[in-house]
């Protein structure tokens, strides 16, 4: 018998910048496991088609997200579209927070209809932040109305189960990433080729940051990290890639971004920094990886970070801070560094570590590189949610 799982993406997915569409894309373009049929629901259009040929698009064009009206609306046109195909899928697995979902939810219980809530950000769509925000302790009681809550990271499902939730209803599982895409790269002569196709600079130490240049994600301690080593490392070069203005992500705090570059110039250290932007196709981001020598992580607040799977899989040695989603991945001073959360003094410290000793900062890219070939290939993580969804039919 053949699951059929209707997923439910934000409105406008396909312009929306964010880690569970390039992740779902991924998912669905390599799935072949023939029990399970995934559906995607365009609440836009009113339309219901298989999951691969939804997903067939890029993000290269300009992101857009939902004002409050759109979010309003979309939870009746949800609702209005589940009614119209509710006899076409078998299970409903949403993967965003609005006032839609948790009533939708609500409306496929009453209906014996399984449903599926995947939460990727601690701090934001989980009880902790949740039951903060207005009307916090009415969402909370509506996500009980789930079936499952699958966790990213142990970190998220803690949270739930802190929060009353029972161990039955949280199911934890990590995200995979593309190993056969995210690999290393041993030619020095490619890898020249490549600095040149990015710019950078051909014989200075690279350190990588991939993702919004936001405040959650620590950039701020980044910049005031590298000042500090570059005084004494002055073959350092800082290659931040990701959205920096709203052309490229339209949540982007641009006053945030200009303090940034501002006190990169108070330290006259622009032409070792570079503000490079998004890079959206896979096989170029692929390439910034293999490009880089380091790859540093400060953020403050993640529901997983995919960025630091796809360094560690290419063997990057990583710098990231103690988050507690990334316990578990990260082992310190085996597969890489981590320092406290906040503390740029740390930071500075774990780069110069692994400027001065060059085995071990090899040791810890190829250890990284292992742990990711073992616990986050596809394969498995396909077996686990076909599962998953089979064990919420039955």
């Amino acid at each position: 018998m053949t699951i059929r799982v209707l997923h439910v993406f934000a409105p406008n997915f396909r312009q929306r910048f964010a880690g569970p569409i390039f992740n779902w894309q991924l998912y669905f373009s390599k799935w072949n496991d023939a029990s399970v049929e995934h559906l995607v629901l365009d609440t836009e259009a009113g339309t219901i088609s298989p999951a691969k040929e939804a997903f067939d698009f890029d993000l290269s064009g300009p992101q857009r997200l939902s004002s409050r009206w759109e979010r309003l609306t979309w939870a009746f046109r949800l609702i209005k579209n589940l009614r119209k195909y509710k006899k076409q899928c078998d299970l409903i697995h949403f993967h965003i927070l609005f006032w839609g979902s948790l009533l939708a939810a609500n409306w496929a219980s009453r209906r014996n209809i399984p449903t599926i809530y995947e939460s990727v950000l601690l701090g934001a769509d989980t009880p902790d932040a949740i039951g903060q925000e207005h009307l916090g302790k009415l969402k909370l009681h509506l996500m009980h109305r789930f079936s499952k809550i699958l966790a990213i990271s142990n970190g998220i499902a803690e949270t739930f189960l802190n929060d009353g939730f029972s161990p039955a209803q949280v199911h934890m599982q990590m995200n995979v990433i593309d190993t056969d895409l995210f690999v290393p790269l041993e030619d020095p002569i490619a890898r020249k080729r490549l600095r040149e196709s990015f710019n950078l600079p051909p014989n200075e130490i690279v350190l990588l940051f991939t993702g919004s240049l936001i405040h959650r994600k620590g950039i701020d301690l980044l910049v005031e990290a590298f000042i500090a080593v570059t005084r004494e490392n002055p073959n350092l070069f800082l290659w931040l890639v990701g959205p920096r203005d709203r052309t490229e992500n339209p949540s982007m705090d641009e006053a945030f971004v200009d303090a940034l570059q501002r006190r990169v110039s108070e330290a006259n250290l622009e032409h070792q920094v570079s503000f490079y932007g998004m890079i959206s196709e896979r096989e170029i981001l692929a390439e910034a990886y293999q490009t880089a020598d380091f790859y540093v992580f400060p953020s403050r607040q993640e529901g997983l970070g995919n960025v630091v799977l796809e360094a560690m899989s290419c063997s990057l040695p990583v710098i990231s801070s103690d988050l507690p989603v990334l316990k578990g991945v990260i082992l310190p001073g085996e597969n890489g560094i981590v320092f406290s959360v906040g503390d740029e003094v740390q930071l500075a410290d774990g780069i110069k570590a692994l400027l001065h000793e060059e085995d071990y900062s090899r040791s810890l890219g190829e250890k990284a590189r292992e742990y990711i070939l073992e616990n986050h290939y596809y394969d498995n993580w396909q077996e686990k949610i076909a599962k998953l969804y089979q064990d919420l039919s039955a």
